[in-house]
């Protein structure tokens, strides 16, 4: 099977479970904050600028996207969480169809738990982690918008970020499903190392 992540195309977009796709193939979730940089990354990790809108106004997106890429897996797109002014409505949307996805038997390789470097965790990462930890689904930390930071300041932030998942899985040891060491990309930049990384990662799991 070869994955080269250039044939990609919007599967399904889905506001109910009934419309998620019934194709049976791995899938690769990304997950985060609103605007943590979830579709920039998606079109820079499928070589395609335009696959994925981009929007100054956070919390905009708020369906389940299913991307087939190289007939291979899906790439699946969960409505971000976290910002204050979406309305209530929405918000209950949200966690709905988020629930509904991952309380559904599906193929997950892993879910990409994206943070912003320059934020780190806060307390809805937590509680997103704890949730992936609670279905025992794998789960790996995407450190997005290393761009806006210098180079010393990208190590700092990652390694204290490194450092928390530790302590975190010393307590939780066997109940903790977090994979790697989070990886650092930059989406906006051409050419991107931890773009490719995550490409390396992401085929690993669905092989």
């Amino acid at each position: 099977m070869s994955i080269r992540f250039n044939k990609v195309d919007l599967t399904a977009v889905a506001a109910q479970i009934e419309q998620f796709p019934k194709r049976p193939l791995a899938e690769i979730i990304m997950v985060g904050r609103s605007n943590v940089g979830k579709s920039t990354l998606l079109n820079a990790l499928c070589r395609n600028k335009n696959l994925a809108r981009t929007s100054r106004t956070p919390g905009k997106t708020q369906l389940v996207l299913f991307f087939t890429v190289d007939d291979s897996f899906y790439l699946v797109d969960l409505p971000g969480y976290g910002y204050a002014q979406t309305s209530r409505e929405q918000e209950r949307k949200f966690s709905r169809v988020t629930d509904q996805y991952f309380q559904q038997e599906r193929l997950r390789a892993a879910v990409l738990l994206l943070i912003d470097i320059r934020r780190g965790f806060g307390d809805l990462d937590w509680q997103m982690a704890d949730y992936l930890d609670h279905y025992h689904i794998p789960w790996q930390v995407v450190l997005t918008k290393a761009d806006k930071l210098s180079r010393s300041k990208q190590n700092d932030a990652r390694f204290s970020i490194i450092r928390e998942l530790n302590e975190r899985r010393k307590v939780l040891g066997a109940e903790s499903f977090h994979l790697e060491d989070p990886i650092m990309v930059s989406a906006t930049t051409a050419n991107d190392a931890g773009v490719e990384n995550l490409r390396r990662f992401i085929t690993s799991r669905v092989k």
